[in-house]
């Protein structure tokens, strides 16, 4: 006998910069099973705008692009931002040009 296990699946898009998968959205991923075909087609966008997690850059795809990746979709962490420099002193007034 023998057990098969359901691997887990995710639809997403392919990264035009990094070839990373990217996941799309439930709302732009959703299967198109509807029996009116044409007319659910023509109310969903076909070119929507999306990040990628790994090079973080963004670039527009087509619905017909989306494909069914294996495995889990693996969340990006939120990029790490050096804290902010100032250019200026804070612990006085700052010098205004002379007019």
């Amino acid at each position: 006998m023998t057990i098969e296990t359901e691997r887990p699946t995710y639809r997403g898009v392919v990264c035009l910069h990094c070839q990373a998968s990217i996941p799309v959205p439930a709302i732009v991923g959703g299967r198109q099973g509807s029996s009116d075909g044409m007319e659910a087609s023509q109310r969903n966008s076909q070119v929507f705008n999306i990040r990628c997690p790994h090079c973080y850059k963004e670039k527009p795809y087509r619905t017909r692009e989306i494909v069914d990746f294996e495995g889990t979709a693996e969340m990006a962490l939120a990029p790490y931002s050096p804290p902010a420099m100032r250019w200026y002193p804070q612990d006085g007034m700052v010098r205004a040009a002379k007019a």
